[in-house]
């Protein structure tokens, strides 16, 4: 028989558990339109892809600093080993797929377009998730990691990492698409994922690599004004243009630290 001390924190573990959970949703929910945003103001919609509608938070984290913010800029240095990559679903259901594809493309400076597509700086197929990280040591290199070598004087480059479930367990890249250390390895990703048939795009991020000053004006691009994302009375960060990954992360583990702190009074019973 449970003693009472025992049931009334069962009791509020049941009561509290629906809100926790339901604020890391609204604030996933919330980091998701948040990337939307980042992507369509620097033009990543339509250059990139006709459109961009994620169903989770792809967080990249490079050595040496902290989580990677949509559309940060980055020393070149801190990029040339690969990133260490979460995800957090809206959904659970959003991570059924078993295997996945993981892509980095250089998407160029805004309003620069080269006719050979863009560069792929790391292809793998076979990717797994694991306790929300993204493993790639099982998967098969198709591009292995190659850090942003961006030229000097040719501006921010885009450098943008996607996510998508694999319909099948073994997918091979498409005819022509030469294999590892193709240097540089120019490839079109609309056309890539068409011919790999992948899909459909689970998550995406992306960050700026900039060497020198640029030569030529790059396209202008859009702020990204996060109080406006949500339906009014959401309780999502302020208005912001960056950091606003790292804020919705912080939310989340608002969320989950609000359960130790409801039942921190009634926890000392269980030990009587």
């Amino acid at each position: 028989m449970i003693p009472s001390a025992g049931r009334m924190v069962l009791s509020l573990l049941l009561l509290a558990s629906p809100l926790v959970h339901a604020a890391q949703s609204d604030n996933t929910t919330l980091g998701i339109e948040i990337i939307r945003a980042h992507f369509e103001g620097a033009g990543l919609v339509p250059y990139l892809m006709a459109n961009f509608t994620p169903t989770a938070l792809l967080t990249a984290t490079y050595t040496g600093g902290g989580i990677v913010t949509p559309g940060q800029l980055l020393p070149k240095s801190r990029t040339q080993t690969a990133p260490n990559l979460t995800i957090t679903p809206v959904n659970m259901t959003t991570l059924l797929n078993e295997k996945y594809t993981l892509v980095m493309v250089d998407a160029w400076a805004p309003g620069h377009t080269d006719p050979r597509g863009q560069i792929c700086h790391w292809v793998v197929n076979g990717v797994t998730v694991q306790d929300y990280s993204v493993l790639t040591h099982a998967g098969v290199d198709v591009e292995q990691y190659r850090g942003p070598t961006p030229p000097s004087g040719s501006g921010p480059h885009r450098y943008v990492i996607l996510l998508y479930a694999q319909q099948f367990p073994t997918v091979s890249p498409p005819h022509g698409f030469h294999i590892l250390n193709n240097h540089p390895g120019f490839c079109h990703l609309a056309d890539y994922v068409k011919a790999s048939n992948i899909g459909p795009l689970i998550a995406g991020t992306y960050f700026t690599v900039e060497e020198g000053v640029a030569t030529f004006t790059p396209s202008p691009t859009s702020p990204v004004v996060t109080s406006t994302l949500l339906a009014s009375g959401s309780s999502g960060p302020s208005a912001s243009t960056t950091g606003s990954v790292a804020q919705h992360n912080g939310a989340c583990s608002s969320s989950s630290n609000y359960l130790t702190i409801l039942l921190a009074p009634f926890l000392w019973l269980l030990a009587l």
